[in-house]
């Protein structure tokens, strides 16, 4: 459920926490507190825990017992779990939800000879909902993330219920403005390798990004180019995973899991023609467009996304 009139108290604690910056340390301390808000706000509670995998997890998980419909939400390439903070809030007290940093990214497990394709990935997430005690579940992922849900879906169907794709990677058709520089030049917009470099990331990321004060950004990226050669160990596995080049194979023509297809109709890096192949290759999949949003909906216009997927998942659940 969305909380409109938390709004005027958002916008105050940001004037506070900028008011704060003046130096790291206070940075620090307001971007935390932000970050926390943000958290609470969506009813989310931090866990760390280890699967039997070895994997050390972050993750965010409702709060309270599992007692409503479960959604594990997977983000993207160089993201984690703090990019659903605001879908969430849009869904809170609807839903359960299951939101972790992904093996390579945010505070989980980040080591340089780990295999990050996505069937690794997407084995590693179900041993992490089968220590949860959690049997069947949505799933929604973003980029990277919707790759990693079809995997998953191709994996464990009895316990994939629905599958969202968010501007999603899997058929991997990318724009030509993204294919050219990455063919063309040495620098790749999603490893930010220095704080200033992030400010780039973002560009490329999202049309609409939402407001965050400059020190925020400054704190994101420096954590971001901290990891940058994980980063650019995944991006390399990633180019050679059969998991991101489906198109053509069949093997999204076995997928028979209820499908939502949603894109930011601005994405410039992964095209919009994306979605016509997905809905000819998964026989049970629609989509939404979404005008002016690029490749981040769930955090570029989190009430619209959310809508979306309300309804998607209570038809999922009562067909």
């Amino acid at each position: 459920m969305a909380h409109p009139f938390r709004f005027p108290a958002v916008m105050i604690f940001m004037l506070f926490t900028t008011l704060l910056a003046g130096c790291d340390d206070a940075a620090k301390r307001a971007y935390e507190m932000g970050i926390n808000f943000e958290k609470s706000r969506a009813g989310l509670e931090d866990k760390a825990l280890e699967t039997d995998d070895g994997i050390r997890w972050h993750l965010l998980t409702s709060e309270g017992e599992i007692n409503k419909p479960v959604v594990l939400l997977i983000h993207g390439f160089g993201g984690d779990s703090g990019n659903w903070l605001r879908f969430v809030s849009e869904l809170d007290g609807d839903f359960y939800f299951v939101v972790p940093d992904l093996p390579g990214h945010g505070d989980s497990t980040r080591e340089l000879d780990l295999n990050y394709r996505m069937a690794a990935q997407s084995r590693r997430l179900l041993t992490l909902m089968d220590t949860l005690g959690v049997d069947t579940f949505h799933v929604a992922g973003n980029s990277m993330g919707g790759a990693i849900s079809i995997s998953m879906a191709r994996q464990a169907p009895q316990r994939v219920l629905s599958m969202g794709l968010i501007n999603s990677a899997g058929l991997t058709r990318q724009t030509p403005e993204f294919k050219s520089l990455l063919e063309n030049s040495a620098s790749n917009p999603l490893i930010p390798r220095t704080p200033d470099d992030f400010t780039t990331t973002l560009e490329w990321a999202m049309e609409e990004p939402p407001y965050m004060p400059e020190f925020f950004v400054d704190i994101m990226g420096q954590e971001k180019a901290r990891n940058s050669a994980v980063a650019q160990h995944i991006f390399e596995q990633l180019d050679e995973d059969p998991g991101m080049n489906l198109e053509g194979t069949g093997k999204l023509a076995s997928v028979s899991t209820p499908t939502l297809v949603v894109w930011g109709q601005k994405d410039r890096l992964l095209g919009l023609d994306n979605v016509k192949t997905f809905l000819e290759e998964l026989p049970h999949a629609r989509s939404a467009i979404l005008d002016d949003i690029g490749h981040v909906p769930m955090a570029e216009a989190p009430g619209k996304t959310a809508d979306l997927f309300r309804t998607f998942w209570q038809e999922a659940r009562n067909p």
